[in-house]
């Protein structure tokens, strides 16, 4: 029982002590440990990814009332519950052709799929899997993970450019322009946790969370959450790809393996943002039974990873998508301006607030900020759609007197 409960950290001793007995130098047996442990770190999240896609076709597959991915029938659709149809998936996708275009820039044309993975598994150095499991407990994790999760923005327009095609960089340009504008909501809606913690680090801001932030500063969450959505462009913001206008995006030069990587690098990125989320608003690895097993936070961490999947899947599959003018207009008009003053309403009740308010009377007092912020929000918004229909309907009487005064008696 004593091994389970810090099961990470002894097969990280028994591996180190297995290196010492060979004789090998401190500085060896360092660097093979560290190594092992980040092949370790970046193994999981690819090796999660046939899981995940499974998860995925048969939440689809459950919203939309298709009956292929459900059928729970042996063999019917790739094996016993369809678990076997990712690997087929897989197989093919590794063995298609790699075509590459005739004007096509190859250098950025091969490096572009290379980059994106490397951003989806290096934003897992940081981020805590449980109670003291973590790959690099940075004191800037924070900004580590921003600024790795900027490097998928210069994939994107290698993409489109290096393909030498005209639609891969609209959608290249088009998704830079998304993803450059919705990281400025993002990263403020991470600073307010950043400022109620007074830490970068991830872990420092899960242990703080004894009342999770959802609770406490719900309107951050959506903030984060909305602008999460455009980064992994997911409905009602995927004009990244906007298969029907572009045929697949930036990427639509692209075939076999290269296309597997821009594929599978989308889901660890949500993969990602689910974990990052969980841990920002959700208590990450916290939860029932952690100070008596350890393991247990791993197990907590999964779930609430999966839940925040589940809320991402059910908004891709049930909202339609924005045009690129409404995208921008959003972000711009409405959801950093929204961000900036949830900024400073959250920075002068954290210098106000006395240093003595217990954890629970604080979170009431960011909670009560949040609703009344988001009833102004809704004043705001009412009022604006009121005034909007009476113009119209200003405009409707106003066209329908020209035409009774044009009308001959």
């Amino acid at each position: 029982m004593t091994f389970l409960q810090d099961f990470f950290v002894n097969v990280g001793q028994w591996l180190q002590g297995l290196l010492v007995n060979t004789n090998l130098s401190d500085a060896w047996v360092r660097g093979i440990t560290l190594g092992v442990g980040a092949l370790a770190l970046g193994f999981v999240p690819l090796v999660s990814l046939f899981f995940l896609i499974w998860y995925e076709r048969k939440i689809v597959a459950r919203i939309g009332d298709r009956l292929g991915p459900n059928n729970t029938t042996p063999g019917a659709y790739g094996g016993p519950f369809g678990l076997l149809q990712v690997f087929a998936d897989a197989i093919k996708m590794f063995t298609k052709e790699d075509i590459v275009p005739t004007n096509a820039d190859r250098w950025i044309f091969n490096i572009a799929p290379a980059i994106t993975m490397a951003v989806a598994v290096l934003a897992w150095a940081v981020i805590p899997l449980g109670k003291g499991i973590i790959g690099s407990d940075l004191s800037i994790g924070v900004f580590y993970i921003l600024s790795v999760g900027s490097g998928g923005i210069i994939s994107i327009l290698m993409a489109g450019w290096g393909s030498n095609n005209k639609y891969a960089l609209l959608a290249a340009l088009r998704g830079v322009a998304t993803l450059i504008g919705y990281e400025i909501p993002q990263v403020l809606a991470v600073m307010v946790v950043v400022m109620v913690t007074g830490s970068f680090s991830l872990q420092d801001i899960t242990v703080a969370q004894d009342v999770c932030f959802l609770v406490a500063m719900p309107l951050t969450a959506l903030i984060f959450l909305a602008s999460s959505l455009a980064e992994l462009g997911r409905r009602p913001f995927d004009l990244v790809e906007a298969d029907s206008e572009i045929v697949a995006g930036f990427f639509i030069e692209y075939s076999g393996i290269k296309f597997g990587m821009f594929y599978l690098g989308e889901f660890i990125n949500q993969l990602m943002i689910s974990a990052l989320f969980s841990v920002l608003f959700l208590g990450g690895w916290r939860g029932w039974g952690v100070d008596a097993a350890p393991v247990l936070g791993t197990l907590w961490l999964v779930g609430k990873i999966f839940f925040v999947m589940l809320v991402i899947q059910f908004f891709q599959y049930s909202l339609p998508r924005l045009r690129i003018d409404q995208i921008l207009s959003v972000n711009w008009k409405f959801l950093t301006p929204l961000a900036l003053v949830n900024v400073c309403v959250i920075a002068l009740l954290g210098k106000s607030l006395p240093p003595d308010l217990g954890v629970w009377q604080e979170a009431s007092v960011f909670l009560l900020a949040n609703v009344v912020m988001g009833l102004v929000i809704w004043a705001i918004l009412a009022l604006a759609n009121w005034q909007a229909r009476r113009s119209e309907q200003a405009e409707i009487t106003a066209k329908l007197e020209l035409e009774e005064e044009a009308t001959p008696a």
